[in-house]
Parts: structure tokens; sequence; C-alpha cells
């Protein structure tokens, strides 16, 4: 085991079908059959993928082969970044290559795209976009992250669902697996209150593992940019993204104008990317649509206030009456969409179609209600947790 206040060396060895980085202390590996697209000479990409790791533990991360200036400098600004938004979590951190890289892009030259894409609707909108404007991209997928690594039939199912949408907007697609995840489970790169720091760093360690072969990485924004600076520090986000560039490729972020319901009309323009579309929270239901957890029944809200009608993408297409009850209006988060929700609603006067608007309105706007919602939630926990217990001793007491 290194010593905590050397330096996380990195060494990257290759195989037909695995790129393999390990340290003294842990290993992340990355799988795929465009292993021959892969970069032979840029070892940014590992740098990407364990900056993370080197921000939690505060040491210096080196990187073994070439990378670049650019790299180093960026990775400084973007601890610099995190360690300022969480102070207590993250610290600044140095980092070093063996030898310094140049040049432009690899073989291909030009200006060739690689647009990550998950299959939800911030990436779908953002590819059905740049298809209509006659721009041309590959297609990245991760496996690892949304479908746990050991899950390969429902990340088949997954493919099989976007494959339609896929061969419209791009002229190929990239599938990578990686362990990523585990790695960054061990160092609590997350923490409860900010559980989406780092999937930011295991997408564009992938991406850039292709570095040579495209100039720009491209990524959808969650959030309009506004909407960012209230929401808690989030992994992929306007700020940072922009650092992850090598001085060659760079990354950008797609759609920061617009909010996740202004997205809703250009989706429903087109066949292949609603069949595609896959965002449901019950993992069981991956890929499809469950229409029932927090996170589908938000998007039919977003496509009824934008639109006014509800695709059939769900396995339950109603909205009911209490639709609202199962957000906890304290997370800033939910807050954001849920107001957008309502807004969305209000522009496309819909506002009086939508179940219990007024209602939610007033408590997103009003801390006192806010509070009161809290307490009542945390009421009515309680009472059924108590409920559980008085049935199970029931049944207990009845054999």
């Amino acid at each position: 085991m290194e010593s905590p206040t050397e330096p996380i060396r990195v060494r990257i060895s290759r195989s037909e079908t695995c790129i393999l980085l390990t340290t003294a202390d842990d290993s992340i590996e990355i799988w795929t059959d465009h292993w021959r697209d892969a970069n032979t000479v840029r070892s940014d990409f590992a740098a990407w993928l364990f900056l993370p790791v080197a921000m939690r533990t505060g040491r210096a991360l080196h990187v073994e082969g070439e990378g670049s200036e650019e790299t180093i400098r960026n990775a400084m600004r973007i601890s610099e970044s995190w360690e300022s938004w969480m102070p207590r979590h993250f610290n600044i951190v140095d980092v070093s290559f063996d030898a310094p890289s140049h040049g432009g892009p690899g073989e291909t030259g030009g200006k060739r795209s690689l647009c990550l894409y998950s299959g939800g609707i911030d990436s779908t909108h953002a590819l059905l976009s740049r298809h209509r404007q006659g721009e041309a991209q590959t297609l990245l997928t991760v496996h690892g992250m949304d479908y746990r690594l050991e899950d390969e039939q429902k990340f088949c199912a997954l493919k099989g669902k976007i494959a339609p949408f896929s061969q419209l907007v791009a002229d190929g697609h990239i599938f990578i697996r990686t362990n990523a995840y585990a790695t960054y489970r061990k160092y609590k790169v997350n923490l409860p209150d900010a559980p989406h720091v780092s999937h930011i760093f295991a997408l564009a360690g992938c991406a850039f593992l292709f570095s040579e072969k495209y100039e720009n990485v491209f990524i959808a924004s969650d959030c309009r940019l506004d909407q960012q600076f209230r929401t808690p520090p989030w992994g992929s986000n306007s700020v940072t993204n922009a650092y992850f560039d090598d001085g060659c490729t760079r990354l950008g972020t797609l759609d920061d104008h617009l909010t996740r319901t202004e997205k809703m009309p250009l989706l429903l323009t087109s066949k292949e990317a609603l069949s595609s579309v896959s965002f449901c929270n019950n993992y069981r239901m991956r890929p499809d649509n469950c229409g029932r957890c927090e996170k589908c029944m938000r998007t039919k809200l977003m496509f009824f206030v934008a639109c006014g009608t509800v695709p059939e993408i769900f396995s339950d297409m109603s909205i009911p009456s209490d639709w609202h009850r199962g957000f906890d209006i304290e997370i800033e988060y939910q807050r954001v969409m849920l107001l957008d929700i309502l807004t969305c609603a209000k522009r496309t006067s819909r506002f009086s179609q939508v179940p219990n608007a007024q209602a939610l309105y007033s408590a997103l706007k009003s801390p006192v209600a806010r509070e009161t919602a809290r307490k009542n939630g945390g009421r009515k926990r309680m009472r059924q947790r108590a409920l559980k217990v008085l049935t199970d001793l029931k049944k207990k007491f009845s054999r």
C-alpha cells in the first residue's frame, strides 16, 4: 500500500477487450468491443477517471504515459471547484504524467463528435435536436452506472430499446462496461445529500479513451443554467464540464438554455425517440417506464403541461389527484423540477388542469407550508411504521 502522502500512481495496460488502470490500492477496468478505436498514445482519460479518488484522499495523481499540459491545468481547476463547493469532502490536487503530449485529433482529423447517451429525456432531446440540425455523431453508452455491472440482461434490453433511435441519429454506437463506480463507492465520492457527483468522471474518462478519434465530446444538461445554481453540486454541470479539456478534445454541455419541460414538444415529434426513451426510477421495471415512481410521474406531468397530452410510454398512464404527495419538497432539486412543471403549466394555460396545482404551488413558495408538509409526511411515515408493527404483532399472536 502506498503512503498517504505519496501520489496515486496509475498504470495502464491494454488487451484486445479491456483497458486496465491499476494503482497500489485500486483498479478500474474498461471493457469495450471498440478497442481498436481506443487511444494508443494519450493517457489523459485515466486522469479523469481517478481524479475524484485523488480529490477525496488529498493525494497528488500521477498517470503513466503521455498527457497534456491542458489536462494538468484543467484537472487542478476541477478540483478547485469541488473543494470550494464541498470543502470538507474534496481537496485541490496536482496531476502529472510521464511525458507531455502534443498535437491535434488523431488519424481521422476533422471535428468528429462523440455524444454521451443514456436513453433518458435529456440525452434523447439533445441528440434529436442535433440530428434535426444536420449534425453527425457517434454515441457512447456506459454500462455500470444506471445499470448494475452484473445485470447484463437488463442492459441488453436497454440496447434493444434504444436501437431504433440510435440508428436514426448516429453513425455508430460505442458500448462500454466499467467497474469505476465500485472504486468511487469505496472512497465515498458521493454523499447522501450529493448523490450525483461521481458519474461525470466515469463518463468523461470513458469518452476521452477515444480522444484521438474525436475532437468534441457532448453531454446533455440536466437543467437550465439558472436552475443549476439552485441545485446542490451536481457532477455534470456547465461550470466544471468545460474543464474536461485536454487541449485537443473537449467536453461540451448541450441544452443548458432549456428546462426539462421545454424539451418535451420536440420528443413528441419523433416516434423513434418516444419508443426509445427510458428514465424510470424503479429498477425492476427498467428499461420500461412504470408510470408510478416519482421520476415517471414528474415526466408525465411535464409532457402534459408542455404538450397537452401524455404519450403512451408508461405502464401506468394515470395522473391521480394526489400525484404530488410522493415528492419531498424539502429537497431543492425536487422543488426546481416541480416549479418547472407549474411554471410551464401557467405559460401554456394548463395550470387549472393540473390536479392540486395551486396547493402545490403555495407549498413550494411558502417556508411554513413546506415545514408543515415535511412534518405531516413524517407523521404519516410514523403512522405507517406503527401500523406495520401492530399488524405484525397481530399475525404473531394469532397463530
